[in-house]
């Protein structure tokens, strides 16, 4: 009986140590998430595809704010080179604010926030004044590291001025 006092510490104690090993950070996860999101803008901004499309998951898929899908890392790194090497060439992009980070589980997220486009010029070169627009985004954590593996780019909805 006395052995049966000492083992049951014991194990409760090495419980806790294992448990307390894998305890969700939400503050570190998010930071994560964010650093993502930087990563992607500051690519767009120097014009690099291919680190653009590299915090895509390799199935993922991309629906952009005119409806067009895009699926796959690969074919998003194409769209992303077409772009940045014609009428995005130049371009600025970042996700300013704080996003709305929403856990599903430890390695599921949904993100909604806001995308800033600034430095697209018309069709004389006169640039164009900067967009903000929504998205929602979900993101997973893969061997350790949070990736896109769907992105929709939302439609700017203007508030109803009538009554309801």
């Amino acid at each position: 009986m006395r052995r049966a006092y000492w083992i049951t510490p014991a194990l409760l104690n090495c419980g806790l140590i294992l448990f307390g090993q894998n305890r969700f950070d939400e503050a570190r996860e998010r930071a994560l998430i964010q650093a993502v999101l930087d990563a992607h803008g500051a690519a767009w901004t120097k014009g690099d595809a291919k680190a653009a499309a590299a915090v895509m998951t390799e199935d993922s898929d991309w629906v952009s704010s005119d409806g067009s899908v895009v699926t796959g890392r690969r074919a998003i790194e194409a769209a992303h080179v077409e772009l940045l090497t014609g009428s995005g060439k130049g371009s600025r992009h970042s996700h300013p604010g704080t996003p709305k980070i929403r856990f599903i589980r430890h390695d599921v997220a949904i993100v909604d926030g806001d995308s800033l486009m600034g430095g697209f010029c018309d069709k004389d070169g006169k640039e164009l004044p900067a967009q903000l627009s929504c998205y929602t985004a979900v993101f997973v954590k893969e061997d350790g590291r949070w990736l896109v593996t769907a992105f929709r780019s939302l439609p700017q909805v203007k508030p109803s001025t009538s009554a309801h």
